[in-house]
């Protein structure tokens, strides 16, 4: 979590210096402070119990190359979020005055999301290559694997749908916290809410309730940002 915090701010700095958006520096600082809350009050609400590693996956340079790519790809979603979060309140304020900015935060959110694949697809394979070595063969549709595989055609989709013009700018922002939920499912769900695969180190307890309102106001936020624009684009019809 603290590295997902680390990563998120750093993202949003090499964007903001090609894009020279505002936005992008606002996006990741409440990514990295929610993070650095959810750390603090992680022993508090999830069970701090840490088990040892198997012995087959004691493995630094693995863990580390891993893990941490795989982490890292989290960073650019959570940012990618973020930024939507930012991008639907601007929907919700006034479309049209606020066109320019809705047009910047839905490019923000493809590049962070190409940033994240980036990473992500490489520590799918480097994952593979670690269960090669370690459990003997490269891919099993465990939960975490087949849950992180979801994750990256989830938003391979959603590049490919902004590419040939099915997903314009409020597609693609609310696309961006949408997807964000297959991120929550394959690094928190597969550990604390399934319970099952080879990946038992990283098994825990707790905070379901927290987790599950996130994903759903994020959800009804989605949902009522697209009402509140149906609506008003009826309403211009009419006049």
């Amino acid at each position: 979590v603290v590295f997902v915090a680390f990563g998120s701010l750093l993202f949003a700095s090499v964007l903001t210096y090609f894009m020279k958006n505002k936005f992008l520096l606002l996006g990741g600082s409440i990514v990295a402070t929610f993070c650095m809350i959810i750390a603090d009050s992680a022993p508090i609400i999830l069970d701090d119990c840490i088990q040892p590693l198997e012995a087959v996956l004691r493995s630094n340079y693995w863990l580390t190359i891993h893990v941490l790519t795989i982490t890292i790809s989290y960073a650019a979603f959570f940012l990618a979020m973020a930024l939507g979060d930012i991008g639907l309140f601007y929907y919700l304020k006034n479309e049209k005055k606020h066109a320019a900015e809705i047009k910047t935060l839905a490019q923000s959110v493809y590049r962070a999301i190409q940033i994240g694949i980036c990473f992500l697809a490489p520590g799918i394979i480097l994952g593979g290559i670690w269960a090669d070595y370690s459990w003997g063969r490269f891919w099993g549709w465990d939960p975490k694997e087949t849950w992180a595989l979801i994750a990256l055609l989830g938003y391979i989709a959603v590049l490919h749908g902004r590419l040939v013009g099915w997903i314009r700018d409020f597609g693609m922002i609310a696309s961006g916290v949408a997807t964000f939920a297959l991120v929550i499912m394959a690094w928190y769900g597969v550990n604390f809410v399934l319970g099952a695969g080879l990946h038992s180190y990283g098994f825990g307890a707790g905070g379901v309730e927290y987790v599950a309102a996130f994903v759903v106001l994020h959800i009804l936020l989605i949902i009522y940002a697209a009402m509140v624009r149906h609506e008003r684009g009826k309403a211009v019809k009419k006049a």
